[in-house]
């Protein structure tokens, strides 16, 4: 049943027949601490990149939730057995002989899986616009007088975008012979094109743009690495994602890996199959996590005004938490387990219902300042001490 679930998913992701259907009223779990995102959108009002929209849509499970639930039950019967501990429950040890708590879990309600929006763009803009450019074989250097908003398409080939203190955006092409590069400024946005292409066909690029810059990439395959950039956001199609040091960070991908490192802002990535590992610095990291059948590990504090929420259909989510950390957990899942292995103080476990386990967890770890929300179908969730 899981995987016809994926599959669905997956189809609706790539062909975009799907329309939106609506999901059942999620619990009420501290919904002012979500983070907004509609901020982080760039403010670009003199230009248009046209897109392939995928649409959004929510994957409805009710009567698949139905058919797995031998017994109806209402609030009434839930609120009768509250106290009634689920026998699936378990303790072990694990290899230092520490305790290890497991809740297997069994809910009703929806599981959404990423939204996608990706794009392949062949416009070509009018050069005669341009405020500055810069042109030359193999490679190409614009001055600026500071961060710039960087956009660049890729057909295929690797990119390399890294920070500068320099205060000039250079790109170079290589594994392919020299071709003529060109770089465009429209205000504080600066766009390459090649052979009098926006997009990049073949070989790999190396970008340089002066520190706090930000960035605006779309890819159809090939790797994708970023370094302390101010702002990214990354569409791909295939391929790794490797990002490193970055303020702000968006990455929407179909498959491939994405490696999320140092990240001192807000975090969104959104995934088909592909893993993501993250780790936050700082005690209040905002981090958004969607997949189908890709898992989460992250690691960092979760102190006050701390959000991080991890929804998925089949990927299992890791929590790797600093001692330091205090926040409320709220876990649901249809046949998936949560993991204790940080001794949390559980407020709300599965209780045996009709021959049944309900699948809403909640507990907190120390004074209880932030907010971990995980939802999944089938996936486990596992939280240890870092």
């Amino acid at each position: 049943m899981i995987r016809a679930v994926m599959v669905i998913a997956v189809l609706w992701l790539v062909s975009g027949a799907a329309e939106a259907k609506p999901g059942s009223a999620a619990p009420d779990r501290k919904s002012s601490h979500r983070q907004e995102w509609h901020d982080f959108d760039f403010e670009q009002p003199d230009v248009v990149i046209p897109e392939l929209e995928l649409p959004d849509f929510e994957v409805d499970l009710p009567a698949l939730l139905a058919r797995a639930s031998p017994h109806d039950h209402d609030a009434e019967d839930d609120e009768e057995d509250q106290d009634a501990q689920g026998d699936d429950d378990m303790e072990l040890r694990d290899d230092q002989g520490s305790r290890v708590k497991i809740y297997k879990l069994n809910p009703q309600r929806p599981v959404r899986p990423p939204r996608m929006h990706l794009g392949e763009d062949d416009h070509e803009f009018d050069e005669r616009e341009a405020t500055a450019q810069a042109r030359g074989r193999g490679t190409a250097t614009l001055p600026v007088k500071g961060p710039v908003t960087f956009q660049v398409r890729a057909q295929a080939g690797d990119i390399v975008v890294v920070a500068s203190d320099k205060r000039q955006v250079s790109v170079t092409v290589t594994e392919v012979a020299a071709e003529d590069i060109a770089l465009f400024a429209f205000g504080d946005r600066v766009e390459p094109s090649f052979r009098g292409r926006r997009t990049l066909r073949r070989g790999q690029l190396r970008v340089e743009l002066p520190r706090g810059s930000r960035l605006d990439l779309a890819s159809m395959s090939g790797d994708v690495s970023v370094e302390r950039i101010g702002e990214v956001r990354i569409r791909s199609m295939s391929g790794d994602v490797k990002v490193l040091g970055v303020g702000k960070t968006d990455v929407q991908t179909i498959s491939g890996d994405t490696r999320i490192e140092d990240a001192s802002g807000p975090v969104r990535l959104h995934t088909v199959s592909g893993h993501g590992t993250i780790t936050t610095t700082g005690t209040a990291p905002q981090v958004e996590f969607h997949s189908a059948s890709g898992g989460l590990d992250w690691s960092g504090v979760c102190g006050k005004d701390c959000h991080l929420s991890a929804e998925t259909v089949s990927g299992d989510v890791r929590l790797t938490l600093d001692p330091k950390s205090s926040f409320e957990l709220s876990y649901t899942s249809h046949s998936g387990e949560l993991r204790d292995e940080l001794n949390l103080m559980v407020k709300r476990a599965p209780r045996r219902k009709h021959g049944m386990t309900t699948g809403w967890l909640e507990a907190s770890f120390g004074k209880g300042e932030g907010v971990i929300e995980a939802d999944a179908f089938s996936g486990t969730l596992v939280v240890k001490r870092k």
